[in-house]
């Protein structure tokens, strides 16, 4: 058993009342369960474990770019559209 959290648009400080609090009580599972987040997911998963997000000034905008899996070889083409960032400091 594990989470996922999904991407999805918006800031992600405004999901501070219920999805991060529900993400804080399955951090603090025991035993410990797989979490996975992309995109908005992984922020909320960051803000869960005490980072912190920012907007981004322009924000990654990039169409059709592409994403090589190393195990096969084969090449994905990718949309990115992030408008948030976590903060590493």
């Amino acid at each position: 058993q594990g989470l996922f959290l999904s991407n999805g648009p918006g800031d992600p400080t405004m999901c501070k009342d219920t999805t991060i609090k529900s993400v804080q009580y399955a951090l603090a599972l025991d035993p410990p369960r797989p979490i996975f987040g992309i995109c908005l997911g992984s922020q909320i998963l960051a803000l869960a474990a005490g980072a912190t997000t920012y907007k981004m000034k322009y924000g990654n905008r990039g169409m059709n770019q592409p994403c090589i899996d190393l195990r096969t070889g084969r090449c994905y083409i990718t949309p990115q559209n992030h408008g948030f960032a976590v903060d590493t400091n």
